[in-house]
């Protein structure tokens, strides 16, 4: 079995059993038989609530540690020691878990005290708070060594002949392989994030990967996608609040929603992967109108895939579903991309899931036991 397909198990044993369990949930009644129905949160409604994302972490850990230790170092993509791993991941795991009673807790008290609009205005800022903190924990590892900067001056230097315009750049440091940055903040405030393995590219396959990027922002995908993250998340909020037996205002109606929530994450699953593949293969399109090589563009999206999990090629059914980021084979595409376009909007709606307690959020094929990857999914 390759290293793609070990991981795509993994994704489909963890996403499957959360989603079943959810099922299960809502089907048997369970939050409204176990859980306090109060209209007051104190000690026991807090301890109630904290058994959700325990629950969670107790579940993926053996999944966590095939995804983050054993299946890198049984193929090669990582030489992490265990206690290394561990400790990053356990800090990791028991943040999150702490984040989402923050995010619950906060719901239930704000929705007591100011109804659904109080609910809704802590998904919303919690949707924000974890944006612009990861942006900014992001940035905090900017690589700023000479060698880093030559070399990606030198790249960007060839971007102006395709006539692209290019946002402030940094190089970031990083220990998982797959990591692959992306783009941080909004509007004329963007940069683009390369992860430091991409310096080891060529001169020009490093220029397409940032130029990429660029694309995404001055087209608007990449703010398309940040917007339909966002609604994809609230909305969806809204639409689990009103299934039997939830609420905003006691445990038990929250986890009926979170367990709602977690099937309406899983249709995202589905259906969101062609909505970023259209965005990069325009992408793609738009780099040939504007005179860049086609083997260049296959040759990066090669290089990259490499970092990844190695699989150039796909069956059709296996890249509808999982993969939001097309397949090296598919590059190049000379006919429209016909569909919505939103870069890179399904990973980013799994990551702002996180302030609706979001359970599918780490537990995916690409970013299962690796905690670098639980706020930056890996992308084009």
């Amino acid at each position: 079995m390759t290293y793609a397909r070990a991981r795509l198990w993994l994704g489909i044993i963890g996403v499957g059993s959360i989603v079943s369990i959810a099922t299960i949930v809502l089907i048997t009644g369970l939050p409204q038989a176990l859980l306090g129905n109060s209209p007051v949160f104190g000690f026991r409604e807090i301890l109630q609530l904290s058994a959700v994302p325990g629950f969670f972490i107790l579940w993926l850990i053996p999944l966590d540690f095939l995804g983050g230790f054993f299946l890198p170092a049984k193929f090669e993509k990582s030489d992490q020691a265990f206690s290394a791993w561990f400790r990053s991941y356990l800090v990791a795991a028991l943040s999150q878990g702490l984040l989402f009673m923050l995010f619950g807790s906060l719901i239930i008290l704000l929705s007591q005290q100011y109804g659904m609009v109080g609910g809704f205005f802590t998904i919303s800022v919690g949707i924000l708070a974890c944006f612009l903190v990861r942006n900014r924990l992001l940035l905090n590892r900017e690589s700023k060594t000479e060698a880093s900067a030559r070399k990606l001056l030198d790249a960007i230097g060839l971007i102006p002949s395709w006539q692209i315009f290019v946002p402030k750049t940094v190089v970031v440091e990083h220990k998982d392989i797959g990591f692959t940055g992306g783009v941080v903040g909004t509007g004329k405030h963007a940069q683009i994030v390369i992860p430091k393995a991409w310096l080891s590219f060529s001169r020009k396959q490093l220029a397409t990967s940032i130029a990429r990027r660029a694309v995404a922002i001055n087209s608007g995908s990449y703010t398309r996608g940040l917007i339909f993250a966002f609604t994809w998340n609230v909305g969806g909020f809204l639409l689990c609040s009103l299934l039997p037996g939830a609420g905003l205002t006691t445990v038990a109606g929250l986890v009926t929603i979170i367990c709602g929530f977690t099937l309406w994450s899983f249709l995202g699953l589905l259906t969101l992967p062609t909505v970023s593949r259209n965005a990069s293969l325009k992408i793609d399109q738009e780099l040939l109108q504007q005179g860049m090589p086609a083997e260049l563009i296959s040759n990066t999206a090669f290089t990259m895939d490499q970092m990844q999990d190695g699989e150039p090629e796909r069956p059709r059914l296996i890249e509808t579903i999982f993969h939001p980021v097309p397949n090296v084979a598919s590059r190049n595409r000379t006919e429209p991309i016909r569909g919505l376009a939103a870069w890179n909007v399904a990973r980013t709606t799994l990551f702002f899931s996180w302030a609706c307690l979001g359970f599918l959020s780490r537990s995916v094929h690409c970013n299962v036991g690796r905690p670098e990857l639980w706020t930056m999914l890996p992308t084009d």
